[in-house]
């Protein structure tokens, strides 16, 4: 018998988990949230994308082979006047001629290699940068999406733990209701007495339903933020008192992801008017060819005259140096040096802001630890004296008056409690957040 109750016990536990779902922690909210976000796997693939666009730009200092073959057959060769005197003729007689056959096969290798191309050197540092712009872009997603999680964990464990008082308050009431049923039973008191008490009851019940719901939808919110299936059941750890909440103390703006790319866009707007600049130099390249011809007076391509394929093969240096491009060049770097000012006033505007985000929050954090401590004395101050006006009512030393007001002043001391609680919660991933150090926190 004792084997068989425990593993009844054992199949009802493992049951009732089952049925309560699993309990995450924040942190392991946040960890599937972030592994399993689309715009945080869109992120990492914008870093392999630059990753492989700095290979293609790398490429271009790479030697590049090319191999070609051409067959033609002229069905009218082409001629050209030349000086008869060239060849014995009388001064100022030309004759046509052709130095062409009609069958004219090639196959031709080449080898091109940049010798000097500020082009290149240019836009593989500008690559760079943008593969930093892509992390520091990923970052903000990431803090994005730890403050959204956070914030709806927080939420859930505030509603939650004032569930938990609104539970006891309208169960200490449904005690009462039950003595008042027996005193109206029994005449002891009118029926208006224990309407009252009735309808107070179903307002905190009608309370609690609201809540439910409200912690019901932020569990979906939850879920669909960890991209869970949202049919799946979750619960979330109990609101931890004795956690200590303080403000960062050491930060540096500049740390925050979004100024810094800022900062990246400002200097991949500088290396783009670099890449401009880079058109004014020359560029430097080596050429090695080698190839073969044959020729032939009828149709055969893979048939040349006396079965002769002519080599020829050379090497040359190409250096072209840019004169003239009809001041196209000049008016594009006008356009750069634009876009850098416009920049650089964006990001001395985000640090202003940014100045003014941490000292807001800073402030609304003092501000809410405060109120915090001020209603959890408020709350502590009426759930005494609605046991005491529920014993005295009890008692018959007071009027049920009395012992509602002290029901509503419970009610409304709990709602402030919560608001208060999650409040401070929230002004703490505010600060986190202006200050820059939200994803480091959770380190």
């Amino acid at each position: 018998m004792k084997k068989l109750l425990l593993i009844v016990l054992l199949v009802c536990s493992t049951l009732g988990a089952k049925l309560l779902g699993q309990t995450y922690s924040l942190e392991e909210c946040v960890s599937l949230a972030l592994a399993n976000n689309t715009q945080v796997t869109n992120s990492d693939l914008d870093v392999s994308a630059i990753g492989y666009r700095i290979r293609e730009i790398k490429s271009a200092l790479l030697p590049t082979i090319e191999a070609t073959g051409q067959s033609v057959y002229y069905k009218d060769l082409p001629a050209q006047y030349v000086n008869a005197s060239a060849f014995g003729g009388p001064e100022g007689a030309y004759n046509k001629m052709t130095l062409s056959m009609k069958q004219n096969t090639s196959a031709n290798i080449q080898m091109n290699q940049n010798l000097f191309n500020q082009s290149v050197v240019v836009g593989l540092k500008a690559a760079k940068v943008a593969r930093e712009a892509a992390l520091v872009a990923g970052e903000y997603t990431k803090e994005n999406i730890v403050f959204n999680v956070s914030a709806t964990y927080y939420s859930i464990q505030v509603l939650q733990d004032n569930l938990i008082r609104l539970d006891s308050n309208i169960s200490n009431l449904e005690k009462t209701v039950e003595i008042n049923k027996v005193l109206k039973d029994n005449e002891l008191i009118a029926d208006n007495v224990y309407n009252r008490m009735l309808i107070n009851l179903d307002n905190l019940k009608n309370q609690r339903e609201i809540q439910k719901l409200q912690i019901d939808e932020l569990h979906t919110t939850l879920k669909f933020l960890m991209n869970k299936d949202a049919d799946e059941l979750l619960q979330v750890e109990s609101f931890n008192y004795a956690e200590v909440i303080a403000m960062p103390q050491q930060f540096d703006l500049n740390d925050r992801a979004d100024i810094r790319l800022q900062q990246t866009q400002l200097t991949l707007s500088q290396y783009d008017r670099k890449i401009v600049k880079a058109g004014y130099f020359p560029v430097l390249v080596n050429t090695w060819s080698l190839g073969y011809n044959g020729f032939n007076t009828e149709f055969g391509p893979f048939q040349p005259i006396n079965d002769d394929w002519i080599r020829n093969s050379y090497v040359a240096m190409t250096l072209k140096i840019p004169v003239f491009d009809g001041f196209k060049k000049s008016n594009q770097m006008r356009q750069k040096e634009i876009e850098i000012q416009k920049n650089l006033n964006t990001l001395s505007a985000m640090k202003l802001n940014a100045n003014k985000e941490v000292e807001d929050a800073r402030t609304n954090f003092e501000a809410n630890t405060r109120l915090l401590e001020s209603s959890r004395h408020s709350l502590d101050l009426a759930e005494a004296l609605f046991i005491s006006a529920q014993a005295e009512y009890s008692s018959g030393l007071t009027s049920s008056s009395d012992l509602l007001n002290a029901q509503n002043d419970l009610s409304n001391a709990r709602n402030n409690y919560s608001a208060a609680l999650l409040n401070l919660k929230l002004a703490e991933l505010e600060l986190k957040k202006s200050s820059g150090t939200l994803l480091s926190s959770l380190n």
